[in-house]
């Protein structure tokens, strides 16, 4: 970290991701560059910059929502039930490498309780569940795939991306999957192998274990992101996927999973 800021090519940010048991799902980044504060916030039907950015405070357990401004608003609170982090590193021993980006989970997932009034529109995440994970460094991957799905205490992360090392470049995998107290680790430094990248399916596999993600949907809304540490180029997230997915070991079928609050980020092509 405190290389990239020596550089003055720096950003840190973090992602929350709110749940709720009707259906209804938003995020919000908050997020510090070479450009300083940034705040965004994307729903259902859009993705906006927020202009106040002291409009969202994180304090204890709650996260507290007071925006007002001419493309949307959204007040209330929410609290945070306890996190479920995983148990291992994420980045594995690829933390000491001096990455373009590295990549944190915070909570895979956790309870939620409160309400939000979106856009003058009541809703509450009472029993809704949320998840949180950050990225700091200096861009982010010119290539790559992102994906989410939390459903009460099921969760997988997924990403995908090109990842340069001094002259060198070659394909990143990182897959977690969270099943209760179970925990699945399908990454690059424990040898997995991509079979399948596409817009429609993503298959892994790592021994004796297959992952296959099936997409349902497309469509999505622009948000910002960082290049050389500033807040420069625009990314596409689609909050509301409708996707599948299901874990075999051999013939076994270890999870089998609909989801419909997908999010995913697809900059692979």
């Amino acid at each position: 970290m405190i290389i990239f800021k020596a550089m003055k090519k720096y950003f840190f940010g973090k992602y929350y991701k709110f749940v709720s048991e009707n259906g209804f799902s938003f995020a919000v980044i908050i997020s510090s560059s070479d450009d300083g504060p940034e705040l965004q916030v994307i729903t259902n039907d859009g993705a906006h910059v927020i202009n106040d950015k002291e409009s969202v405070k994180v304090i204890d357990n709650k996260v507290n929502f007071k925006i007002k401004q001419e493309d949307m608003s959204l007040e209330g609170i929410i609290s945070l039930g306890e996190l479920h982090p995983l148990r291992k590193r994420v980045m594995g021993p690829f933390s000491i490498l001096p990455l373009e980006c590295k990549h944190e989970i915070y909570s895979m997932y956790h309870t939620l309780e409160g309400s939000v009034i979106y856009n003058n529109k009541q809703y509450s995440f009472n029993h809704g569940v949320g998840y949180i994970e950050g990225d700091r460094g200096v861009n982010f991957p010119k290539k790559y795939v992102w994906y989410n799905s939390v459903i009460n205490h099921q969760t997988v992360t997924l990403a995908i991306a090109t990842i340069p090392i001094m002259f060198f470049k070659f394909i990143g995998v990182l897959c977690f999957i969270k099943n209760n107290n179970h925990e699945y680790y399908l990454s690059t430094y424990n040898l997995v192998k991509l079979k399948k990248v596409s817009p429609t399916e993503i298959i892994l596999k790592k021994g004796k274990y297959v992952f296959t993600l099936k997409v349902l949907g497309s469509g999505g809304h622009l948000l910002k992101a960082p290049t050389k540490g500033r807040m420069s180029r625009y990314i596409k997230e689609n909050l509301k996927v409708k996707t599948s997915y299901t874990l075999q070991k051999k013939n076994e079928t270890i999870l089998d999973v609909v989801d419909d609050n997908s999010s995913l980020e697809y900059m692979f092509d």
